[in-house]
């Protein structure tokens, strides 16, 4: 009864996604250089899910952002870029997304090694709630076009990616069964990679040609050693956004990320070879 509905009510929303409305969405895609070199096919469900997207979630401004109709279609059809062969049902549940006009402070609380909880503020210009909302900034979506390996909105929504199996963000979304013994076997070693490294680049003294070279060899975002959680959405926001570079790093998280996924973005993204001294030992 629910997939009748949902399928009903997906009908009702493309209908109204009429041919004048299709071309204002394919003028703002093909100003996206993330999604170049996707085909006509691709293009046009990528266009469809994020109209649906676009419907079934709310957009909230808050402390006076200044949301426009081209933001809310460049935030669409980035979400739908992950899900374009899952669906969007892969995100789980959640209604909204608030949207700040710069970044925003949040309370942060951990447990430390020994278990004293502690708690800080912190500068975000995102974040995924549990049971919650997809907050971003305004200020660093226009940072999140290019092939740089940066993209709020597909970090921010790998966390609802995640969080969609179980409930927690945890670097464990819900995979197939044939990918779920592959990945629990190249995910920790992935990311205890990654902490090493950046372990190793903090280690270092500061400017200095060694700690310049450690930072250079993590080739996808630092930010990914914080926890399990932030590898996850590091590796899927690399992978659509500078997939040579997690390829690079971390060859087995590319290739079951593609079979997930049911994408090759490498295919499609600028070329480029890191230079020899990096490769070395």
């Amino acid at each position: 009864m629910f997939d009748f509905f949902s399928n009903w009510r997906r009908r009702r929303l493309l209908a109204r996604f009429d041919h004048e409305r299709r071309a204002r969405w394919q003028q703002n895609l093909d100003a996206l250089a993330i999604l170049d070199g996707l085909s006509p096919g691709e293009q046009t469900r990528l266009m469809e899910l994020g109209w649906c997207f676009l419907h079934d979630k709310r957009f909230t401004p808050v402390m006076g952002a200044n949301l426009t109709d081209d933001h809310c279609i460049d935030i669409a059809l980035m979400a739908a870029l992950p899900v374009l062969n899952l669906g969007l049902d892969a995100y789980g549940v959640f209604h909204e997304l608030l949207i700040y006009p710069e970044e925003f402070v949040s309370d942060r609380h951990y447990l430390d090694d020994n278990g004293v909880e502690h708690q800080s503020m912190e500068e975000l210009s995102g974040e995924a709630w549990e049971q919650g909302p997809v907050i971003l900034s305004l200020s660093e979506l226009g940072h999140s076009r290019q092939w740089s390996g940066f993209n709020l909105v597909i970090h921010e929504l790998a966390h609802k990616l995640d969080m969609a199996n179980g409930g927690i963000a945890d670097g464990l979304p819900a995979l197939p069964a044939a990918l779920q013994n592959p990945w629990l076997e190249a995910f920790p070693n992935a990311f205890i990679s990654q902490y090493r490294q950046a372990e190793l680049a903090q280690s270092l003294p500061e400017g200095s040609a060694q700690a310049n070279l450690a930072w250079d060899r993590l080739w996808i975002d630092p930010y990914g050693a914080e926890n399990e959680a932030e590898f996850f959405a590091v590796c899927l926001e690399a992978f659509f956004t500078d997939p040579i570079a997690l390829n690079l790093a971390y060859p087995p998280i590319y290739q079951l990320l593609s079979r997930f996924l049911g994408q090759h973005p490498i295919e499609r993204a600028p070329q480029w070879q890191p230079l020899p001294h990096l490769c070395q030992n």
